[in-house]
């Protein structure tokens, strides 16, 4: 599995939590079975995330996760499933207000985001509690905490 990461200068992300973050992905995706993938991630801003938002979910407002499933035939080719883009800035405050560290918040975020790409989603209760389960097993191997207590 790989993990490819861009971040943009003006962000302070450490090897240490890019390395974590790349096991987090490895992780994941071993876990489901897609340790071949491929996942690109994009760590930038809360104006470069609202613009993305509106977009492609036609929403103005920035958040701190998307997450583009890669359904075209390169899928095959090149086992690239998917892009993620996590806001820097609204990780960092939701993290703040939350009580969490960034590390463990950004990534919290990436494990939701390849969720999303691979299928996973939270619209209905049933859905979220499956989600979310598999999102704390993930964590919990990477020792950290239930992010929805």
């Amino acid at each position: 599995m790989t993990l490819d990461v861009l971040i943009d200068d003006e962000f302070l992300i450490s090897e240490d939590l890019i390395e974590s973050l790349k096991a987090a992905a490895d992780l994941t995706l071993s876990e489901e079975s897609s340790i071949n993938s491929i996942v690109n991630l994009r760590i930038l801003s809360d104006i470069e995330m609202q613009q993305l938002n509106k977009e492609f979910r036609n929403k103005n407002r920035t958040t701190n996760v998307l997450s583009f499933t890669n359904n075209d035939l390169s899928r095959e080719l090149t086992n690239n499933i998917g892009d993620i883009a996590i806001s820097y800035d609204y990780v960092s405050s939701e993290a703040k207000e939350n009580g969490k560290s960034f590390s463990d918040h950004i990534i919290h975020m990436l494990v939701h985001g390849i969720y999303h790409i691979l299928g996973y989603d939270h619209e209905d209760n049933i859905s979220a509690e499956i989600m979310e389960s598999k999102e704390i097993d993930i964590l919990a191997k990477l020792n950290i905490d239930n992010p929805y207590n």
